[in-house]
């Protein structure tokens, strides 16, 4: 193989494909290792690394005519995106039943690059849980960014932050931390909102119940019912738990035979994914920016942090509008805005 004199250079989270090369490779054995650890024994080895750093790759090539060795460095740089994500839930909606094991992957790494499309967070309560491979700094003004769908319509979610306290890599250092948004002292938004989806009995519709004493059932606009479970297995209830915003939308129209759903007026100014053509929405990154000094803790005051490391995003209203179906958020990615700007 032909190896750069300086050796490789890939971003934390990406894949570098080694490929070993032998003048005759029949009956060949191969052997990888990294900083010293056998890693494959393919002729193929797939480097990939969330952490930056230098790595010392070594391949020895072992075949009838004798054996060879090399070794080279491979270098991995910090990535302004998300390089790893930890949890993912969908909540009941429309897409239950279309969603992949991969469908998560799409928000690590730069948004849409390679064919990736969107993570579906589904309804009320669906999040995801990911991190960045560096801490993410508190300056002035918008510090990350999470991309939407493009083209689509506004459907809110609320974005939570946590920093690597004890610094070992995992969102395990307390509580989340919301990052507080323009309807955060609307009358209607309900903190510490809690629903208990229910498995849909014989073909039926999905039911719920929240923790202020309301029932209900998710009745879909249009396909079928029961597949809104899709995805839970033999569970028979799920638990989600988080902000609950206003309704968004508003039927505006005037017709008893048409339905016109159109965006609240005045709400969702600023402070929350996937919304569009509001305050932080920038059209050219196609995404919501977000100051890590919005932070709240659980009570209301500022949480002062001087960074972040992991964010959390849900989806954050709980309304079926029509034909529109649930109000689900979907998100693309998230980015360092700083390591951003530095890059331009």
């Amino acid at each position: 193989m032909d190896i750069p004199s300086q050796g490789y250079e890939v971003a934390a989270g990406d894949q570098l494909s080694l490929v070993a090369q032998a003048s005759n490779a029949d009956g060949a054995s191969y052997r990888w290792t990294s900083n010293g650890q056998v890693v494959s024994q393919e002729q193929t080895y797939n480097f990939s690394s969330d952490v930056p750093g230098v790595y010392q790759i070594g391949l020895n090539v072992a075949t009838a005519q004798g054996a060879a060795s090399t070794q080279f460095k491979v270098t991995v740089t910090s990535s302004p995106y998300i390089t790893k994500v930890f949890e993912y839930q969908y909540g009941p909606g429309q897409h239950a039943s279309i969603l992949t094991t991969s469908e998560s992957n799409n928000l690590v790494g730069s948004p849409w690059a390679d064919g990736k499309s969107f993570v579906h967070l589904g309804g009320w309560g669906g999040y995801i849980v990911a991190g960045f491979d560096h801490k993410v700094k508190n300056r002035d003004g918008y510090d990350f960014a999470v991309y939407a769908q493009p083209g689509a319509s506004s459907e809110p979610g609320v974005v939570y932050v946590m920093k690597d306290t004890n610094g070992n890599g995992k969102p395990d250092d307390g509580n989340w931390l919301q990052l507080k948004g323009s309807e955060y002292d609307n009358a209607e938004t309900v903190h510490n909102y809690e629903v208990t989806y229910y498995k849909p009995a014989n073909g039926g519709n999905v039911t719920w119940e929240d923790n202020q004493g309301n029932t209900g059932e998710l009745v879909p606009n249009y396909g079928t019912d029961s597949w809104w479970w899709a995805g839970y297995g033999d569970k028979t209830e799920v638990n989600f738990n988080g902000e609950r915003l206003p309704d968004a939308y508003v039927n505006t129209s005037t017709n008893d035979s048409t339905e016109n759903w159109a965006l609240g007026d005045g709400l969702f100014a600023w402070g929350y994914a996937e919304t569009y053509n509001n305050q932080d929405y920038d059209t050219s990154l196609k995404a919501n920016r977000f100051d890590i000094s919005n932070a709240v803790n659980a009570d209301g005051p500022p949480a002062n942090l001087d960074g972040i490391d992991f964010i959390k995003v849900q989806s954050s209203v709980f309304q079926i509008s029509g034909w529109l179906n649930e109000v689900s958020t979907e998100v693309s990615g998230a980015a360092d805005l700083n390591m951003l700007d530095n890059a331009n």
